[in-house]
């Protein structure tokens, strides 16, 4: 808090309750972490009318908060490079990596990059190892011998090694796309790393990150609460990213597939809309509880029970049906899931979403005859759609004609179909590259193929009292 630590039992999370709290210097920005039964605390720039003395780096043995408090404010010595020394006296975040090492970052000494302790071995009375000072880091995390960390002021992601803590190096960096990388965190596999910008109108960037000489974007992603949201803290957990967003709350997304991120939970914890530094500071996802614990900065603490959901995902491939060449700039647009986009030069695009049902799909170009088909989301996987678009002149039709709304049943079929609608009108079958197989009469929005035909995918064109449509349809014998 601005005042100092507050300490919560959450195991009843409907009545989390506060157990000690520990006085501090006055300011807006704390973090902690902890190792065994110690919790580790930095504070950074206090208010101007606090007088308390800064803690450096506040030490807190957990085992006394059911009594009287154990603690102490560490303003540790550091040595510098030109023989001199430096106290620690602020920083900003710090991480605690699975072998004990302590790295604080944005400290007041040096370039404010990270400072490198020991508190496996006394983690009463830590020991100074080395540390990275290229960039002033915003935050970081470290896991086995590489340190991610957020370059704030220079607006990218830097990868050092740290194996030797007085020997560090930089591997790579990536600018990020609002040049205030705040926010950093690796996948569990190392491969894939999310980042965040604390600036409005940004984004959760996934970045691949097996290859230092080639850092390379795969997605990026918004809260569905508002594009002018700034994103704060982004925790992996498992294939799920769990980000706080200021006026949105906490954001989960599937990243089971990192170049194509889906929104899959949310929950705002801010009446703030948009915009602006309030609201969510953190989401905590790491309890072995599954719950994700909030702080608010205005609202105060969080209790959140998530239901983790698998996104659904799709590979659309367009093309021409009679060249087989792919069909940039077609609309594709899914109207249950709500999505709509278009493909790229190579004829593609990428959509996803939490549904797990039937949809419709609709594909377009100008100068070719529209698609509408049935699709259905499958959860957990990423799916292929190849679709190919008959040019306009293969059927002679307008391309302002009346497109009818009609949906055709069943799809798969034996044969027999059905428009939801009891008109009477004609209908023409076609395979897949666009030659006529058949045409006929309906009557009362029914009909029957004149005869059997192959498994397969084929095009059904309906017509009836001047609207038409056509739909991709799958024919079992």
């Amino acid at each position: 808090t601005t005042a100092g630590v507050s300490i919560v039992d959450v195991s009843a999370p409907a009545n989390p309750t506060k157990k000690q709290f520990v006085q501090g210097p006055y300011g807006i920005w704390r973090d902690l972490k902890t190792w065994e039964n110690y919790a580790f605390v930095t504070h950074d720039m206090t208010f101007g009318w606090n007088t308390a003395p800064d803690q450096g780096l506040l030490i807190i043995n957990l085992d006394s908060i059911l009594g009287t408090p154990t603690y102490k404010a560490w303003n540790a010595v550091i040595p510098l490079a030109n023989g001199s020394t430096d106290t620690l006296k602020t920083a900003h975040n710090l991480w605690i990596d699975e072998q004990g090492k302590c790295y604080v970052f944005g400290a007041n000494v040096g370039q404010g990059g990270a400072l490198i302790f020991d508190v496996a071995t006394d983690p009463w009375n830590p020991t100074y190892l080395g540390m990275y000072d290229q960039y002033y880091l915003h935050d970081g995390m470290v896991r086995g011998d590489t340190l991610w960390g957020s370059a704030v002021y220079a607006g990218k992601f830097v990868v050092v090694d740290v194996e030797k803590p007085d020997s560090t190096y930089l591997l790579g960096s990536k600018g990020t796309p609002g040049s205030v990388t705040h926010n950093t965190w690796v996948s569990d596999d190392n491969k894939v790393l999310f980042a965040t910008d604390e600036i409005g109108a940004a984004y959760l960037t996934a970045y691949d990150v097996t290859d230092m000489a080639n850092l390379t974007e795969l997605d990026r992603i918004q809260t569905s609460l508002g594009t002018g949201v700034i994103p704060h803290n982004a925790h992996v957990y498992g294939q799920w990213v769990v980000t706080s967003y200021y006026t949105a709350g906490v954001q989960i997304v599937d990243a089971k597939f990192p170049e194509v991120l889906v929104e899959v939970g949310y929950y705002d914890t801010s009446p703030y809309a948009n915009g602006g530094f309030y609201g969510n500071w953190g989401a905590y996802p790491y309890f072995e509880s599954e719950l994700v614990v909030c702080s608010d900065i205005e609202q105060g603490l969080f209790c959140l029970e998530p239901t983790y959901v698998e996104a659904s995902r799709v590979h659309v491939e367009v093309y021409d049906s009679l060249t087989g060449a792919p069909l940039g700039n077609a609309s594709v647009v899914f109207q249950d899931a709500g999505l709509n986009g278009g493909t790229n030069i190579d004829g593609w695009s990428n959509h996803g979403t939490p549904l797990q049902s039937m949809d419709t799909v609709v594909i377009s170009k100008p100068g070719y005859v529209a698609v509408s088909a049935a699709y259905q989301w499958l959860e957990g996987e990423f799916d292929t759609l190849r679709v190919g678009l008959i040019d306009t002149t293969v059927f002679g039709v307008e391309e302002d004609a009346a497109i009818g709304q009609w949906r055709i049943s069943p799809n798969p079929s034996h044969g027999h179909f059905a428009i939801d609608e009891a008109v009477d009108g004609t209908y023409e079958l076609f395979d897949i590259r666009g030659r006529a197989l058949e045409q006929n009469t309906f009557s009362a929005g029914q009909w029957n193929l004149k005869r059997a035909y192959p498994s397969g995918t084929y095009i059904l064109r309906v017509e009836a009292q001047g609207r038409w449509m056509q739909e991709m349809v799958r024919i079992e014998p």
